[in-house]
């Protein structure tokens, strides 16, 4: 009977140590799934991607959206380094993405003026620039984003901004006397860097002396 009893024991300990190394190595499968499915989801954001691949992205998307653009081209301004790009389908406007090293920090869309006129242009602009900002999201998704962010401008309010599930801040800010308007997405702390682009002219004329007196082979 004693011999009995002990063998129960061993095969409790045998099964329990079994049971044991299966949940280890289901833990640490499922830990490797997720650590790769992490990976994944963070390469949709921009800032986890280099000014290349997001430059890359910019083009892509804006071809699929039919938003036409130049070549993006390099700008210091400020002591802050840009890339940028003149859209060919809102005079006076332009994307740029602000970077440090070689990722970028934050991504901008800047219209001269708004007005009742264009506000359907500049949807779809917006809608673009979110979903560079990422990859995943899809339209529908990235306008119901920017309506959210308009639907919490306050009377004589002029900017808005959330965060949303994915890390990154969205936000706009509207000049009351010129009718500028700017949109930004951004992960990092880009606040210095919205400060200064704000005071980037995009008047045709003034924009490309500006331009040309900053730009960097």
């Amino acid at each position: 009977m004693k011999k009995i009893f002990e063998v129960i024991i061993l095969s409790g300990l045998f099964l329990a140590g079994c049971a044991k190394s299966g949940k280890d190595e289901s833990d640490k499968k499922n830990k490797e799934r997720e650590n790769i499915e992490n990976i994944i989801k963070k390469e949709n954001i921009f800032s986890n991607n280099s000014i290349e691949a997001v430059l890359k992205i910019f083009s892509e998307k804006s071809e699929k959206n039919r938003i036409g653009i130049n070549k993006f081209e390099k700008l210091i301004f400020e002591n802050r380094n840009y890339y940028y790009a003149k859209i060919n389908s809102k005079e006076n406007s332009i994307y740029a993405l602000d970077y440090s090293g070689i990722n970028v920090t934050g991504i901008f869309l800047k219209v001269n003026k708004v007005d009742s006129a264009n506000l359907g242009v500049i949807e779809n602009l917006v809608a673009n620039l979110i979903q560079v900002s990422d990859s995943k999201l899809k339209d529908s998704e990235a306008r119901a984003i920017y309506a959210e962010i308009l639907s919490k401008l306050k009377d004589n309010e002029f900017s808005s901004s959330l965060t949303y599930t994915n890390g990154i801040t969205y936000g706009l800010q509207i000049n009351s006397a010129t009718g500028e308007f700017i949109f930004y997405a951004k992960e990092a702390d880009t606040q210095n860097a919205q400060k200064d682009f704000q005071n980037i002219t995009i008047d045709e004329k003034s924009f490309q002396t500006k331009v040309a007196k900053n730009k960097i082979n």
